[in-house]
C-alpha cells in the first residue's frame, strides 16, 4: 500500500483537530450547566437567584472574550497582525472592562439586591482573565492549531466553571462562587500564555483597531440576545406556567444552535483567507445538522420533551419542532456572521439588532399571546435573518476584495 499523500495527512490532522475542538466545547458546556445545577442544589433560593443574575452578567461581560478571539483568529489567519500586539490589545480591553465593573459594583449590588458589594467585585475580578484568554484562543484558532485550541478551551472551561464549583462547594455563596471563577480564570490565563507560545512568539506586523474588536463584540452580543430573546419575551407576556413550558422548548433551541458551533470555529481561518469552498462546505454541514435535529423532533417530539423537561410538559410535543427549527436557523446565521466578520464587512451587528427589535414588536403585537404564537415568531425571525444574511454575503462577495496575505504561522 502506498504511503498517504501529504494532503491526505493534512486533511486527517485537520479532522482530528476539529473533533477535539468539538469534544472540548461540549465538555465546556456541560461544566457550565453543572455550575448552574450546583447552585440550584446547594444554595438557598435568594442566594441562588443572586448567583444566577451574576452568572448572566458574567456571560454578557465575557462577550469580549469571543470578540477578541474572532478578531485574533482572522488576523492570524491572514498574517496581518503582530501576535504580541494582539495580546497587548486584549489585555488593555480586559483590564478596562474589569475596571468599569469595579466602578459599577455598588450599582450592581443595589440593582441585584446583593447582601454586599463584594460579589460584584468578585464578578469584575473574574471577567478580566477570562476576557484576556480570548486573544490566545484566537491565535491558536487562526493558526489552525486545533489540538492546542481544544486543550485551551478545556483549560478555560475548567478554570471558569470548575473554579466556580469549588468556590460554591467551599463557601456556599454567590461571592465565593465568583471568587472561585476569578481564581480559576487567572490560572487558566497562565495556561493560555503557555499553550499559545508557538504562535504568540511568531512573526507578524500590524495591530487590530479597537473599533474592529468592539464591532465583533457587538455582533456576538446581538447573537446571544437573539437566541434568548423569545424566552425573555415569553416570560414577559405568557402566564408563569406557560412560560415555564416555553423554557423547556428553549432548551432545544439552544441545543440546535450550539451543537454545530464548532463548524464556524474550524472554518473561520479558511474564510479569513478567502476560501469560498469553506463557506459552502460549512453551510452544508450546519444545515444538515439542523435538518436532522428538526426531523428528529418531528418524529420523536414526545421523547425530545421528556429529555429536555419532564412528563408534565408532554403537551409541548406538537410544537417542539418549531424550537429546533429556530435554533437551526440561528446556527446558520452565526456561520454567515462569522463569514462576514472574516471578510472584513462593516456593521455586521446592525441586521441582528434590527431582527431583535422586529421579534420584540411582533411578539407584543400578536394577540392573544400564546406559546405557539411566540415560537412561530421566533422561527420567522430566525429564517428571515438567514435570508438577510445570505443576501448580505452575496452582495459582499460581488464587491472586489484584495487578496489576503499568507498566514504568518503554519499549522504543525
Amino acid at each position: 500500500m502506498s504511503e498517504p499523500q501529504p494532503a491526505s495527512i493534512a486533511a486527517a490532522r485537520f479532522a482530528a483537530g476539529a473533533t477535539l475542538v468539538a469534544v472540548s466545547a461540549m465538555a465546556a458546556n456541560v461544566l457550565a450547566y453543572g455550575l448552574r445545577l450546583g447552585g440550584n442544589w446547594l444554595l438557598e433560593t435568594d442566594e441562588n437567584g443572586a448567583l444566577g443574575a451574576l452568572i448572566a452578567l458574567l456571560t454578557v461581560a465575557t462577550v469580549l472574550q469571543v470578540g477578541t478571539q474572532t478578531v485574533a483568529a482572522v488576523r492570524t489567519a491572514r498574517g496581518t497582525s503582530d501576535p504580541t500586539r494582539l495580546v497587548a490589545t486584549g489585555v488593555r480591553l480586559s483590564v478596562g472592562t474589569s475596571a468599569v465593573l469595579v466602578l459599577a459594583s455598588p450599582l450592581i449590588a443595589a440593582v441585584l439586591h446583593l447582601p454586599s458589594v463584594w460579589p460584584a467585585v468578585a464578578l469584575a475580578a473574574a471577567v478580566g482573565p477570562l476576557n484576556a484568554a480570548g486573544i490566545h484562543l484566537g491565535l491558536l484558532q487562526g493558526a489552525e492549531r486545533f489540538g492546542r485550541l481544544a486543550v485551551l478551551t478545556a483549560v478555560v472551561a475548567v478554570g471558569r466553571s470548575g473554579g466556580g464549583l469549588i468556590g460554591l462547594v467551599v463557601g456556599r455563596s454567590a461571592f465565593t462562587t465568583l471568587l472561585g471563577v476569578a481564581i480559576g480564570g487567572a490560572l487558566a490565563l497562565v495556561g493560555a500564555y503557555a499553550l499559545s507560545r508557538p504562535v504568540r512568539l511568531g512573526p507578524g506586523a500590524g495591530a487590530p483597531r479597537i473599533g474592529e474588536v468592539l464591532g465583533a463584540c457587538s455582533a456576538m452580543l446581538a447573537m446571544l440576545a437573539l437566541v434568548n430573546a423569545d424566552l425573555l419575551l415569553a416570560r414577559a407576556v405568557l402566564p408563569a406556567e406557560v412560560s415555564g413550558e416555553y423554557a423547556v422548548g428553549a432548551i432545544l433551541t439552544n441545543a440546535a444552535y450550539w451543537a454545530p458551533q464548532v463548524v464556524a470555529v474550524v472554518a473561520l481561518p479558511r474564510l479569513a483567507q478567502g476560501q469560498r469552498r469553506a463557506l459552502l462546505v460549512s453551510t452544508v454541514v450546519v444545515g444538515a445538522a439542523g435538518l436532522i435535529g428538526v426531523l428528529a423532533t418531528v418524529v420523536a417530539g414526545d421523547l425530545a420533551v421528556r429529555v429536555a423537561g419532564k412528563g408534565e410538559y408532554a403537551g409541548l410535543a406538537d410544537d417542539v419542532w418549531l424550537f429546533a427549527a429556530a435554533g437551526a436557523g440561528w446556527a446558520l446565521v452565526n456561520l454567515f456572521l462569522t463569514a462576514r466578520i472574516a471578510a472584513g464587512s462593516r456593521w455586521v451587528a446592525a441586521p441582528l439588532w434590527a431582527a431583535a427589535a422586529f421579534e420584540a414588536v411582533a411578539v407584543l403585537a400578536w394577540r392573544p399571546y400564546s406559546l405557539t404564537h411566540t415560537a412561530v415568531i421566533a422561527l420567522v425571525t430566525a429564517m428571515g435573518s438567514v435570508l438577510v444574511a445570505v443576501l448580505l454575503l452575496r452582495s459582499g462577495s460581488s464587491s472586489p476584495r484584495p487578496a489576503p496575505e499568507p498566514a504568518s504561522v503554519l499549522p504543525t
